[in-house]
């Protein structure tokens, strides 16, 4: 094995690994209301087109890296837009706004 590929098979572990925690959770919890749409819809095309490049390119780590994470940042996707299906809009940031007040925390002053 290469130093370039060792190196590349431990940063693709130590990206996977920091992203397990937050699909474990959605997963667990159902819980995608913090989570971005837009941000998963932008990250998990990358993963898609990092997984033709490493492809393309030949590169073991490269290619299997970037399809566990095409496949777990879908996960969340999927969980997010179903979330987002059985919520109505614009429910979570009256919640969020009324959980808040309930709490006793004021409102910032702008100025």
């Amino acid at each position: 094995m290469s130093l370039s590929t060792l190196i590349g098979t431990v940063a693709g572990c130590i990206g996977l690994y920091s992203f397990v925690p937050q699909v474990v959770k959605c997963c667990r919890t159902g819980d995608v209301a913090a989570i971005s749409l837009r941000m998963f819809v932008v990250r998990t095309f990358g993963l898609f087109l990092w997984t033709i490049y490493g492809y393309a390119l030949g590169s073991l780590p490269v290619l299997v890296f970037s399809a566990l994470g095409l496949m777990l940042s879908s996960v969340i996707l999927v969980l997010k837009v179903r979330g987002s299906r059985l919520q109505p809009a614009g429910e979570s940031c009256r919640q969020d706004g009324l959980e808040q007040k309930a709490s006793g925390t004021a409102d910032p002053v702008a100025g």
